[in-house]
């Protein structure tokens, strides 16, 4: 395979864009659970884990009287629309976090409220 080929295919490669995976944490969750993460949706109809990957957060949030979510990350304010905060019972125990990092920065898909205890 002459030197240019290679560059092409190690450039198809890199060109292909990343898809979220499932974690291994939760690989190894309940059936229940993993159905939980896979059904959630927010209210524009996208769902939480067709592009993006719920991750834990432990963080001190404030849901907002207008049903949106306010909380420190990265030593910035950052605000979670009101339609991508989802309702509903959250198995999990802890508040999750879906979204994806890009060259353009970070997209939010869903913020499930944890039990603020």
């Amino acid at each position: 395979m002459n030197g240019r080929l290679q560059v092409l295919i190690i450039l198809m490669f890199l060109a292909v864009p990343a898809h979220a995976r499932w974690k291994a944490e939760y690989g190894s969750s309940t059936p229940e659970l993993q159905a939980w993460y896979r059904e959630q949706h927010n209210a524009r109809g996208e769902w939480c884990c067709d592009k993006s990957d719920g991750h834990a957060f432990f963080g001190d949030y404030k849901l907002n009287e207008d049903g949106s979510v306010s909380f420190e990350f990265q030593g910035r304010m950052h605000t979670i629309p009101t339609d991508m905060v989802l309702h509903g019972p959250n198995p999990t125990g802890h508040a999750v976090w879906w979204y994806v990092d890009s060259d353009e920065g970070r997209q939010d898909y869903c913020f499930a409220p944890g039990t603020l205890t």
